[in-house]
């Protein structure tokens, strides 16, 4: 069994990164006063999330016990005092009876203690679904610090400058691990952050189960089985799983978001309904899950992804070309591309799109479904087809299409998405190499940025506008190295760019932690992303395992 991950102390500040445990919809935060426990929901803000504020612990003499560490073992105080969590409980151990947990109303009801432990404890108001137990033994912690070694020893190894980094990231996809309570047994999803994300985003489950193949397979595909289980009847997947339901469509939206998503809509759609989904990923992830754990996990989705595919192309088209119907379908929210129109026709999506009918192809002419697999492979040839008459020679890059049919300006990370298309002639290659290599485009002192350096909606800290992420990093670097495979000739140079992202990410996430985005020029997190985020924990890992084991060959 492994320690408790102490050696990870360094990484915890109680601020970006809070306290908290697998399972527990609570964590915890520095206050101004004390700690501060929040309980995590979906569509609730942090500020309507507080449990309790202004915990602290005074010994016998009245004076504030200091903390000495924390850790993914818990909040450690001097004198041997131990908080954690545990599901709804915040369990303290080790605290002497003589000791006293004050806060500022005295709530009897809420609590709960051992030999008399409690009876100087007053809370600041209800525990919303949360109880405080305290104990002068450390008995009391047992099951949480089992469950917290079980999870670590399910970390993959790596090499050793990959360690520490792999480790905390695992944990953090583990203590992102909550349960849904799905009435189908599919209930344990990973979180992209209990900050502010509670529930199962469709492209986020997708990035995540990546990840989590290399220590929890099961973990891994149980998230794909949550994000098909709720499949339209035209094929639909929708954009996200969460505890009261699904969002498939603006009609799923809280009201404020639908005011928002008129907003933003074009003007036929402004007032009918929107199905809402996210970007094709999940041949991708299902090739990746294969890996580990055998064919039979092709084979238990391929219904679903081929009637997700063919709804691609049926119900969500414009002009021949299959679109975006709304910003929130790409994950891309603030994209400049979706500035003058709801409905685009993109790169990423025609990529992800060819992606999937070349892996989906593979599949069926593996299981004899010969005439299928033709049909997915003239659809993506026709896709490649047009993804390469929409080139911009002049500008040098592939621009998203507006309803309308016309370009638009933004040159976005969307634009580099091509090279996980089978098929591109040698010089649109090149010519998407030559932006990723610009200083003046994509190559800021923290690469990828969103959006080219050179672009007049260039942002280094507004979401999906500039900002460094790393699913979209770790995307093209696939997409070096799948064109490395199908043009050895050239294989050297897109396998050095493709080593380049991989180890400049890694080092990035190592230097400021899992977070949502990154500063492309400072590297740091902008005010507004959120931490500990699951696809930036997950990727981080499957980049330091794969990079661990090419060494190793």
């Amino acid at each position: 069994m492994t320690d408790l991950g102490r050696d990870l102390a360094h990484r915890f500040d109680l601020e970006g990164v809070p306290y908290t445990a697998r399972y527990s919809r609570l964590f915890v935060r520095r206050g101004a006063v004390g700690l501060t426990v929040y309980e995590a929901a979906y569509e609730r803000p942090l500020a309507d999330s507080v449990v309790v504020s202004g915990l602290r612990i005074l010994d016998d003499a009245g004076r504030e016990v200091p903390i000495v560490r924390a850790s993914p073992a818990g909040i450690e105080f001097d004198g041997g005092v131990r908080l954690v969590v545990d599901g709804g409980e915040v369990l303290i151990g080790g605290l002497p009876e003589s000791w006293s947990i004050p806060l500022a109303e005295r709530r009897p009801e809420a609590l709960e203690g051992e030999r008399g432990a409690t009876e100087s404890i007053q809370a600041s108001r209800s525990l919303r679904n949360a109880t405080i137990r305290t104990s002068p033994d450390h008995d009391l912690l047992a099951p949480h610090d089992e469950q917290l070694a079980e999870w670590l020893d399910r970390c993959p190894a790596v090499d050793p400058a990959h360690r520490d980094l792999t480790r905390f990231c695992w944990w953090v996809l583990g203590v992102n691990t909550l349960r849904l309570d799905a009435p189908d047994g599919l209930n344990r999803a990973v979180m992209p952050s209990k900050i502010g994300y509670v529930g199962l985003w469709q492209w986020d489950a997708y990035f995540i189960a990546i990840g989590l193949r290399h220590g929890d397979p099961d973990l891994a595909l149980e998230q794909l089985r949550i994000a098909v289980a709720h499949q339209g009847a035209d094929g639909q997947l929708p954009d996200v799983v969460h505890e009261q339901g699904v969002l498939a469509s603006s009609d799923d939206l809280p009201p404020a978001d639908l005011e928002n998503l008129r907003a933003m809509a074009s003007p036929s759609l402004a007032h009918s309904r929107v199905p809402l989904t996210k970007p094709p990923l999940t041949a991708l992830a299902v090739s990746k899950l294969a890996e580990v754990m055998g064919e039979g996990v092709v084979d238990e989705f391929l219904p679903a992804m081929l009637r997700a595919q063919e709804w691609w192309y049926t119900h969500s088209t414009r002009g021949g070309r299959p679109v975006y119907l709304h910003p929130y379908s790409s994950g891309l929210d603030d994209s400049p591309i979706f500035d003058d129109d709801a409905i685009v026709a993109s790169p990423d999506l025609a990529s992800y799109l060819v992606l999937s009918d070349r892996l989906l192809a593979d599949w069926l002419a593996d299981r004899g479904r010969d005439d299928e697999a033709a049909a997915c492979r003239a659809r993506a040839a026709a896709t490649v087809d047009s993804l390469v008459t929409s080139w911009d020679e002049a500008r040098g890059f592939f621009p998203a299409i507006g309803e309308d049919g016309n370009p638009i300006s933004a040159e976005t990370i969307g634009s580099l998405m091509p090279l996980l298309a089978d098929g591109l002639p040698v010089h649109l290659v090149d010519g998407v190499l030559a932006a990723i290599d610009d200083p003046a485009r994509f190559a800021t002192p923290h690469a990828l940025p969103t959006v080219a350096a050179s672009d007049p909606d260039y942002s280094t800290e507004r979401m999906w506008r500039g900002p460094v992420w790393v699913n979209t990093n770790w995307l093209v670097a696939a997409g070096l190295r799948r064109q490395a495979a199908v043009d050895p000739s050239r294989a050297d140079r897109l396998l050095d760019a493709a080593d380049r992202l991989e180890r400049d990410t890694l080092a990035l996430v190592d230097a400021h932690g899992p977070n949502e985005y990154f500063n492309p020029v400072s590297g740091e997190k902008p005010p507004r992303a959120t931490t500990v985020f699951g696809w930036s924990a997950a990727l981080a890992v499957d980049l330091a395992v794969s990079r661990s084991r090419s060494r190793s060959r």
